[in-house]
């Protein structure tokens, strides 16, 4: 698949952005079906969907990351390995929280679920900043992405 974007530098700026949003509203959707037993059901139904269309985005924004356009130095390189070491957690941690929501949404009776769904995703949240601090350090400190001059491969 690394092949299949190698010529659309610039696809993963675009991408990406919309699993990290996804996947953020999933905690605060969460954090408020935990807040609110009223409409606790409804609530984690679409933090379920948020996880799972934000974990699907997070695999295509780590596709489209393969190749990035950039002159880079040996540091770049190291930022860049951080960063992809980081969007992999991530995916993997946003894929073991929606298959946990998924069961959990039949266990409804059982509220510790919720909880553990909360540090799940507070967990994430914090693999995603990470993970971007990594991204823009690249963009901002080393000028690496879609409007630079070189390609990012070692």
């Amino acid at each position: 698949m690394e092949k299949l974007f190698e010529g659309f530098p610039s696809l993963h700026p675009l991408v990406v952005h919309f699993p990290i949003v996804l996947l953020l509203l999933a905690l605060l959707s969460q954090v408020v079906a935990v807040s609110y037993s009223r409409y606790r059901q409804e609530l984690n139904i679409v933090t379920f969907v948020l996880l799972l269309l934000g974990t699907i985005g997070a695999f295509t924004a780590i596709q489209t990351a393969s190749h990035i356009s950039g002159d880079a130095d040996e540091e770049a390189f190291a930022v860049f390995d951080t960063h992809q070491r980081y969007a992999w957690i991530s995916f993997w941690l946003a894929g073991i929280t929606t298959v946990v929501r998924f069961v959990a949404l039949r266990w409804s009776k059982v509220i510790w679920t919720n909880y553990l769904i909360v540090i799940l995703l507070i967990s994430l949240s914090v693999t995603l900043f990470i993970t971007g601090h990594h991204g823009a350090r690249l963009v901002y400190q080393y000028g690496v992405g879609p409007k630079s001059n070189g390609v990012l491969i070692k």
